[in-house]
């Protein structure tokens, strides 16, 4: 079951995730990592961007982020 995120979407971030900012480009592999964090604890972001290339743009900790899609959930409220 594929689940999409949609911008404004709480999201839950696990421990151990890789936390990426990019210089961003059109083309995903042409995309540079900037700085990578990985999470110590479970955070709550906010989505801020959906793309197709299986990372999803969260706002978490006062940055955005690009996290790979299949390491985050949906929060139900």
């Amino acid at each position: 079951m594929r689940v999409s995120h949609r911008v404004g979407d709480l999201v839950h971030i696990p421990q151990s995730v890789a936390l990426i900012v990019c210089q961003q480009s059109e083309d995903p592999q042409l995309t540079i990592p900037m700085r990578v964090e990985e999470t110590t604890e479970p955070r709550i972001g906010v989505v801020t961007r959906v793309s197709d290339c299986g990372y999803t743009q969260v706002y978490c900790g006062g940055s955005r982020w690009s996290v790979a899609t299949k390491n985050i959930y949906s929060l139900k409220v």
